[in-house]
């Protein structure tokens, strides 16, 4: 019976790593994470010209022809083209964006571009939003990223006006995606990916307004994001894979045989050293 325990004893043993083997194990995880993320980021990112509509500053602007203020329609030489009706909008302001409970502050910054339309109004066109872009890759794929939200309706107005607001996103004239934030709340939305065929396009965002009365959009942070070569994923996985199982069999060889019993003599020491 004591002989009995004593080998249990020493089967367990062998089932613990020493300190500087479990530091070992614990550095090569989470250095094959951090491969896999660098794996899994965009290969490159570009940054249109006032990417989140921080300039002009319209905070102290009367919106329209009313004296609320707050925003600007169709606002000049800043990067990006306003037409219809859009334009940018600031936190506190007549639209509604960071309201107080409504959790919709912008995401970057104090402003966001706004896309509005209303069918039923002769003197509404769409809004429409528009930028040049430079810098992109010949040959290389695209995906444009943004931050969306829908306006928060106006209870118990005459005519009631609000969110809901579906646009569309091209790029030279070619249709890349079509969305519909729902949410007050901004949300981060990706278009399909496209290859581009110059280093320079034109990125256009178009209100639609399929549910019609007045409906406003609100868009921020912009980017224009390289998508990896699916080549160089796969590469890096598969080294992620290779990693993982030189780690799974030293860490058996170490279970099984902790004192490198299994190997001569001379290579003991070392064994021990390494952990395998």
């Amino acid at each position: 019976m004591a002989a009995r325990c004593i080998l249990n004893r020493t089967r367990e043993s062998k089932m613990e790593l020493p300190d500087d083997r479990e530091q070992r194990m614990r550095f090569h995880k989470t250095a094959g994470i951090l491969l896999l993320l660098s794996c899994c980021g965009w290969a490159s990112t570009i940054l249109p010209t006032d990417y989140s509509f921080g300039t002009p500053d319209v905070s102290g602007v009367a919106c329209g022809l009313i004296v609320l203020t707050g925003c600007e329609y169709r606002p000049n030489g800043y990067g990006w083209t306003f037409a219809g009706s859009s334009g940018i909008t600031s936190n506190g302001g007549i639209f509604g964006l960071d309201s107080p409970g409504g959790d919709n502050p912008a995401p970057d910054g104090n402003q966001v571009a706004f896309l509005q339309f209303d069918p039923s109004n002769p003197a509404s066109f769409p809004g429409d939003i528009s930028q040049t872009l430079t810098g992109l890759g010949v040959g290389q794929s695209y995906v444009v990223s943004f931050e969306a939200a829908s306006r928060p309706d106006a209870v118990g107005s005459s005519p009631s006006y609000g969110g809901e607001e579906d646009f569309d996103v091209y790029w030279n004239s070619i249709l890349i995606g079509y969305f519909f934030p729902t949410s007050t709340s901004f949300s981060e939305y990706f278009t399909a990916s496209f290859t581009a065929t110059a280093t320079t396009g034109l990125l256009a965002f178009r209100a639609i307004d399929t549910l019609g009365g007045d409906r406003t959009a609100f868009i921020d942070d912009v980017q224009l994001n390289g998508v990896p070569e699916p080549s160089n994923g796969l590469m890096v996985l598969s080294g992620i894979g290779l990693i993982g199982f030189g780690l799974r069999r030293r860490l058996v060889r170490l279970i099984r045989d902790p004192n490198c019993l299994s190997v001569p003599a001379s290579s003991r020491t070392a064994c021990r050293a390494r952990g395998i």
